[in-house]
Parts: structure tokens; C-alpha cells; sequence
């Protein structure tokens, strides 16, 4: 999912691959779904939390989460939190299927989680 830069909004944020993946390998190419099973580098999640304003959980206590603000289905105008979930699912929204260029493929983040 490339975007140049002249279609880059206020208020995003782009990324490119290389940035939220740990890619262990010499692989630089990868389908979607290998894509996605890679871990999420930290640095970047604290990053995205910040521009979202969002604090993030590491850990997901979803069997004893007594907090209505933080359940998944909360639209994200009322979340206080997200999770390295929360990220999965929005890559795997956004993200087209196909072969995705770690070096040159990009991911843009509105202020929200919505896609």
C-alpha cells in the first residue's frame, strides 16, 4: 500500500513497513497474511500511541476487563487504550492482499483506529 507523499493528510501519520515489523530474516517481501504474523516493533507502538493519543496495553485482560472504555467494540472516539490487537486488525483492514515491500510499502494513521 504505497501513498506518495502530495496525498499525505493533516493530522496522519505514515509508516512505512520497515518501521512497525521486526523482520528477523533477510526477506524484505511478504504476503499479507506472513506479513501480519510478524511481531510489532515497540518503538513504533509507543510512537502510535502517542499520535493517537492513546495509551497502550502490552498485555489484553479482556476475561476481567471491567472497563466499558476499553472493550474492543468501543468506537474509537470513546477508547482510551489500545492493544497490539487492536493494530493487527487495522493492518489487516487497510492492507491489501498481495506481496507488501518492507522497505517501500507503506501504512498512513489517521487519529483513529478506524480504517
Amino acid at each position: 500500500m504505497n501513498i506518495s507523499k502530495k496525498e499525505h493528510k493533516p493530522n496522519t501519520m505514515q509508516v512505512k513497513l520497515s518501521e512497525i515489523f521486526i523482520n528477523k530474516t533477510d526477506t524484505v517481501r511478504y504476503t499479507k497474511t506472513a506479513l501480519l504474523e510478524l511481531d510489532i516493533k515497540t518503538e513504533f507502538e509507543m510512537r502510535l500511541a502517542k499520535h493517537l493519543g492513546l495509551k497502550y496495553m502490552e498485555r489484553e485482560n479482556s476475561m476481567d476487563n471491567l472497563c466499558y472504555a476499553q472493550a474492543p467494540g468501543m468506537r474509537s472516539g470513546y477508547r482510551q487504550i489500545f492493544t497490539k490487537s487492536d493494530l493487527k486488525m487495522y493492518l489487516d483492514k487497510v492492507l491489501e492482499p498481495g506481496i507488501h515491500d518492507l522497505e517501500s510499502g507503506t501504512v498512513v494513521f489517521s487519529k483513529s483506529m478506524d480504517p
